[in-house]
């Protein structure tokens, strides 16, 4: 067999698995989105009075995340998400505003920006993200479970996002 005949045969066959490789990736256009979080600020937020019994801080946290249907979005990405919080203290509450990033292993990025209002659902919205991800959306339902920690000073949280995603069009 010649050198030609060669080449030709394992480019062929690279071409293939190039091709089954690229299908794997593929995302359908639309799905179910159920992710496990866990989140662990850094460094710990130091709250501020800002008056009337209200706490205002920043909170930034890294973030890992992984689909529970293993589908691509938001599957093993590592992230971070950084947050403006205000507490009343008299009214126990808190609303927290900000934006997350999340990256896979093949550096594709996705954009979140969150809102939790108290009295409503906390929510996510995926607003894009590049590579395979470019034109992804997705409004998402968070819960938010507190961990309990053994490293002092750090609080950990162990959280779900539940919504739909769809691709839109970028052309």
């Amino acid at each position: 067999m010649s050198i030609a005949h060669v080449l030709v045969a394992l480019s062929s066959i690279a071409a293939v698995l190039t091709a089954g490789n690229a299908q794997a990736q593929s995302m359908p256009p639309e799905g179910p989105v159920s992710v496990t979080f866990v989140a662990t600020p850094i460094p710990p937020p130091k709250p501020m009075a800002v008056g009337g019994g209200r706490e205002f801080d920043l909170l930034n946290q890294a973030m890992a995340a992984v689909n529970d249907a293993g589908n691509p979005v938001l599957n093993n990405m590592g992230g971070r998400c950084q947050f403006s919080r205000l507490r009343d203290t008299s009214a126990k509450t808190v609303e927290v505003h900000g934006f997350c990033n999340y990256v896979d292993k093949d550096g594709d990025q996705t954009f979140e920006q969150c809102d939790f209002l108290p009295g409503q659902p906390n929510k996510c919205t995926i607003t894009g993200g590049t590579g395979k991800f470019e034109g992804l959306q997705a409004e998402l339902v968070i819960s938010i479970e507190p961990l309990k920690s053994n490293f002092e000073g750090i609080g950990q949280v162990i959280g779900h996002k539940k919504g739909t995603y769809r691709l839109a069009k970028t052309n």
